[in-house]
């Protein structure tokens, strides 16, 4: 049982994290109609997250030895004092606006008074007892997603992404990382393309933004947790997470270029008339 738990949950974390569907407000709903609220991730869930990583890496290795390369080359012109942002090429230029989305995330520490930090008082939402917060982030979700369909539509090109789309992706990012409901991919992939940044730009920033979350993430919930797993469980959910990542990666860049985005507003609506009447009915419940 645990093995198949392992496949299940492994399959499903790749599915809904990566597609534009967030796998925070899948895993909310699972955990509101089990009535686990306690918010603690298992070591299961962090190695099927460094499993989605690596097949993500794995994908698209290209992409990362190239922003490796940039990342080095911008190191040895800061440490030799001829850093220029201006005479930079479009590629650096690229790696830096990667980087630029963490450098907020020290922001996560600022307190709230009783309610602890900022990461924690977004985090609390997904254990509340209610998923109407999760009901507004999947609509939320699909409107971008219809706009993104949208602008597909029209856009001939697109550009490159800008400082000021990075500031706004990098905002929505810091949000959609502890807030149950939104998904990354909605956050990064379709408000640059609404923004008007070429879709193959928004598809390759996600990915280099992807990686080091899921990373760090995984480590935290695998080194944290006090909800074990066996070795074999383990090991089946990392190497399944490895097949389905690399596969859903591959199918959502294929689905950018030639699938309206419209059927995964459809399936956003959906799920957050769902979830909110349900949210709302809990109100009156509890």
């Amino acid at each position: 049982m645990s093995i198949l738990t392992a496949i299940i949950q492994a399959i499903g974390q790749a599915l809904t994290f990566i597609l534009p569907t967030s796998e925070s407000g899948h895993s909310a709903i699972f955990h509101d109609f089990s009535a686990r609220y306690s918010g603690e991730s298992s070591v299961l869930t962090g190695l099927i997250h460094i499993g989605i990583a690596v097949g993500i890496v794995a994908a698209y290795y290209n992409v990362f030895i190239k922003q490796i390369q940039e990342f080095i080359g911008g190191c040895k012109e800061i440490a030799a004092k001829n850093f220029d942002i201006k005479r930079s090429t479009h590629s650096r230029e690229f790696t830096y606006y990667t980087v630029m989305p963490f450098f907020f995330m020290p922001l996560y520490l600022i307190p709230l008074g009783g309610k602890g930090n900022i990461y924690e008082f977004l985090k609390g939402f997904s254990v509340d007892g209610n998923l109407i917060s999760e009901g507004i982030c999947f609509l939320f979700s699909a409107f971008i997603l219809l706009i993104a369909s949208y602008v597909l539509k029209k856009q001939s090109k697109g550009r490159a992404l800008t400082l000021p789309v990075v500031l706004l992706l990098s905002l929505m990012i810091f949000v959609t990382l502890p807030l149950s409901g939104l998904s990354l991919c909605v956050s990064v992939v379709c408000m640059a393309i609404v923004c008007g940044v070429n879709k193959n730009f928004a598809f390759r920033y996600f990915i280099c933004i992807a990686v080091p979350v899921l990373l760090v993430t995984g480590i935290f919930e695998a080194a944290t947790s006090s909800v074990s797993t066996t070795i074999a469980a383990g090991a089946v959910g990392v190497i399944v997470a490895i097949a389905f990542s690399f596969l859903t990666c591959r199918f959502l860049k294929w689905a950018i270029r030639n699938l309206d985005l419209k059927y995964f507003s459809y399936y956003n609506f959906a799920l957050a008339i769902i979830v909110t009447i349900t949210g709302i009915a809990e109100l009156f419940t509890k």
